[in-house]
């Protein structure tokens, strides 16, 4: 059996006319399905980061088990601003009120003072100092006593005969011990009159803590909007003119990079069809295959997303905005088969024999690019991070069934839409193609030294790369909004209250001892680590509630009685200060659970009520983390879990972003490998020949050594979503050499200049409607999105011009006289026939 593209097109095209209106038919039941289908998928948007990783990854199978089973440890922070510290504190008081009448099921706590944490310390404090110090300081009082009693007797001798005035009073010791505990103690006291609020009182903080932890849109929403109604309610400006309220948190920006990811959909999808329908007019200047192009593309887009209801359930991060690209990437088919269709015609073929003509002609190198891109989409799939492999999954899809849409309805459509008698009207004046062919024609010199230059370029910019490879800071990759005026700006006054990074990675074991295990192992480690321990905290309810409290309650008692207030007032002033300080209360007692402030309790116990099990991790970094960082508290902590031979599991943002720079690491060369090598097998097994297949493969590797060269000048970070741009260039950058290429090969030699004004216009125009694609992402919100259209249409512009102009100014101009005899373009074809046969 025959299987070349023209024993192909014998069997498919003539049902194909015959039964349009049939086919068309059922064309239409299938995009009104895939159109319902594929609007279940988009309402289910998920802007996690959480979805981009495997199910099995251990920040995602933590997530999933501990979740439900403890208090929620992140907030939302309102951040008040303005130039009156009073006001703003009143403000917190009023709004405080406010939400804590929000219903429970909405709102845990609020905390915006350190009231309580302060009456704690004074009612209890004492308890939380390590016997031994106890037994320094009560030792320290004895000798004081001692001497101010000895001191008290007028005109008495010590032992050798010399007055008791001359001895001085022994040292009141206690440094040591008051730095220890004064770290613990320092984090309140650096706050202005209790308030969560900076030293100036310009910035005032405010974390409100819903009762689960939620990684849905819908619960972070309605918080976030009934915080926002409760803090409009209360007019801020009648407070103080100059406050401003802004919201950060995980709660404020998931909540914002969800609406910012639907609002980048909205504005790439209106961009791409304006723009696509804009450059189909210029090039074609005829409705009739315009519609009929657009018509095969509506059924091959709805019915991708239609399956990928099925197949993925919800679209991610990543895989949000693949309707562009797919517009963009699968249009390319029907555009090439299109303008064939009508250089046919305007030969003076008839619509069915131009069908006839067409098909075959376009077949192979059509079927290269949209398989390579497919395959090239699909090597993504076999890896393990989400964020690739259902980016993979859907764009793969989505090239297969445009070029399936485009060879069996673009011949139905045409038969409908178009008329025998029509006139053809002349092409438009060509720009792009001649220009070419007269560059590649007069100037292959220049040309070839050009290209040789930016390669050499290309290869010095790899090599002098510095610096982090992959981009570690979530910041640089959220929205501009949310930089200017949203969450990670208000996120940086936030840290100039606090000082600290306030959400704690949280460790949840199976038993009391298998925490107790983890919690000695964990302390091995920091002191393994020395000075570069990142743990500032390490909470359980064992450090929490103290130990030894029977031991130290007599103590404390003792060291009461020796704290009279008459001998207090014998002191110094400043020693007075200090003994006061240090005397425990009289009705001290020992410290329960439930003593404890809900800020403190709540997180450390589960939901059921389980207590022991629990340990929060506090890192001593602020702010964002970096590689170094990520790393060195991610080794520490499942290191300990290791160590402690135990089942405690790990939860945290920053164990979270560390398992996603890993995945990109292990998965992204993976994947890259393997679209380059299904790439290259499909050109030699679609052209059955070595000479043209390489040079389909020069001309694709010369534009991504471009692509890599000026990323590495530019100093780009790869990321969860740009890291896809390489293997998705492999399959759709191999498209205008295997256009270029097959056409020269079917015409013969003396016809280069021929190639690239026809097939050369429609390969760019091809290459105009992905970069319209690509591009629509530029005006994205999101700096992710935006770096993601940008790298990606420069591949687009490397590729179309290696295509265009370097290869065949290097290869294709000398070799393929030499190849091939003078042949006629239909003895090509005949002899590649008979090779099938």
């Amino acid at each position: 059996m025959k299987l070349d593209a023209e024993s192909i097109a014998e069997r498919i095209v003539p049902p194909l006319l015959r039964n349009h209106r049939l086919v068309l038919a059922l064309a239409a039941l299938v995009t009104v399905l895939g159109a319902f289908f594929s609007a279940k998928l988009y309402a289910d948007l998920r802007s996690d980061v959480e979805e981009l990783l495997p199910a099995y990854a251990p920040s995602v199978v933590a997530a999933r088990t501990i979740g439900p089973k403890v208090h929620n440890v992140t907030h939302l922070s309102i951040v008040l601003e303005g130039n009156d510290p009073d006001a703003l504190e009143r403000f917190s008081d009023d709004l405080a009120k406010k939400l804590r009448a929000l219903p429970k099921e909405m709102v845990s706590t609020v905390d915006y003072k350190t009231d309580e944490q302060q009456a704690f310390i004074q009612r209890f404090g004492a308890l939380y100092v390590d016997l031994p110090d106890l037994q320094q300081i009560s030792a320290v009082l004895d000798k004081r006593i001692a001497w101010e009693k000895r001191h008290a007797i007028e005109g008495s001798m010590d032992l050798l005969g010399e007055p008791i005035e001359s001895t001085p009073p022994p040292k009141f010791d206690l440094d040591a011990i008051e730095k220890k505990y004064d770290q613990a103690t320092g984090q309140l006291t650096q706050f202005r009159n209790g308030y969560f609020q900076t030293p100036d009182g310009h910035i005032l903080a405010m974390l409100v803590r819903p009762p689960e932890i939620s990684t849905g849109y819908s619960a972070n929403k309605a918080l976030l909007d009934a915080v926002r109604e409760a803090v409009e309610s209360l007019k801020p400006a009648t407070y103080d003119p100059t406050m401003k309220v802004g919201f950060d948190g995980d709660v404020s920006s998931l909540v914002e990079e969800q609406e910012a990811l639907i609002e980048d959909l909205a504005s790439s999808t209106a961009v791409v069809l304006i723009f696509v329908m804009l450059v189909l007019w210029l090039y074609f200047r005829r409705w009739s295959a315009i519609l009929a192009i657009s018509a095969a593309l509506a059924c091959a887009t709805s019915t991708t997303f239609g399956l990928g209801f099925f197949l993925v359930g919800h679209l991610n991060a990543n895989t949000a905005f693949l309707g562009s690209i797919v517009v963009g990437n699968g249009i390319n088919v029907s555009i090439i088969l299109t303008a064939r269709y009508l250089e046919e015609r305007r030969r003076g073929l008839n619509v069915a024999d131009a069908i006839r003509k067409a098909w075959p002609a376009t077949f192979t190198a059509t079927f290269i690019a949209s398989f390579g891109a497919g395959l090239a989409y699909l090597s993504l799939s076999s890896t393990d991070f989400r964020g690739f492999s259902q980016f993979g999954l859907l764009g793969g899809l989505g090239m297969g069934l445009c070029w399936l849409a485009a060879y069996l309805l673009m011949p139905p459509l045409l038969v409908l839409i178009d008329r025998d008698g029509d006139a053809m009207p002349a092409p438009p004046k060509r720009i792009l193609g001649p220009s070419v062919a007269y560059l590649v024609e007069r100037h292959s010199g220049w040309v070839r030294l050009a290209s040789a230059g930016l390669l050499l370029a290309s290869i010095v910019g790899v090599m002098t790369y510095s610096g982090n490879l992959i981009e570690y800071d979530p910041a640089r990759l959220r929205s501009q909004k949310s930089i200017k005026n949203g969450a990670v700006f208000w996120g940086t006054k936030v840290d100039q209250v606090f000082k600290a990074y306030l959400t704690p990675i949280a460790v949840r074991a199976e038993t009391p001892e298998e925490l107790n295990a983890f919690t000695v192992a964990l302390a091995e480690r920091r002191k393994a680590k020395g000075e570069n321990d990142p743990v500032r905290e390490v909470r359980t309810l064992n450090s929490v509630i103290p130990a030894d409290q029977d031991a130290k309650i007599p103590m404390l008692q003792k060291i009461r009685a020796q704290l009279t207030d008459t001998r207090i007032n014998m002191l110094e002033p400043e020693l007075a200060k200090r003994a006061r300080l240090l005397r425990p209360p009289a009705d001290l007692r020992p410290v329960t659970l439930a003593d404890l402030p809900d800020a403190i309790r709540l997180p450390l116990v589960e939901r059921d009520g389980t207590t022991g099990r629990i340990a929060l991790i506090f890192p001593s970094f602020m702010g964002s983390m970096g590689p170094k960082e990520l790393a060195e508290i991610t080794d520490v902590i499942r290191g300990a879990i290791a160590d402690s031979k135990g089942r405690a599991r790990a939860v945290g943002q920053s164990l979270l972003f560390h398992d996603i720079s890993r995945s990109i690491l292990q998965d992204g060369p993976k994947a890259t490998v393997l679209a380059f090598a299904v790439v290259c097998l499909l050109v030699l097994v679609a052209f059955r020949r070595l000479v043209p297949s390489l040079q389909v493969l020069s001309g694709l590797v010369l534009g991504v050594v471009w692509l890599v060269g000026w990323a590495a000048f530019a100093r780009v970070r790869l990321n969860f979503l740009n890291f896809v741009v390489l293997p998705i260039t492999f399959g759709i950058g191999v498209d205008y050499a295997a256009n270029i290429v097959q056409r020269y090969w079917l015409d013969g030699p003396g016809s280069l200049g021929r190639v690239l004004r026809e097939t050369g216009g429609a390969v760019a125009l091809c290459s105009a409607t992905t970069i319209i694609g690509y591009a629509s992402l530029l005006v994205a919100d999101s700096r992710a999105l935006a770096g993601f259209g940008l790298l990606a249409s420069l591949g687009e512009v490397a590729c179309l011009t290696a295509a265009l102009v370097a290869l065949p100014a290097w290869v294709m101009r000398g070799s393929i006289a030499v190849d091939l005899p003078a042949t006629p373009a239909a003895d090509v074809q005949a002899e590649g026939k008979r090779e099938s046969a």
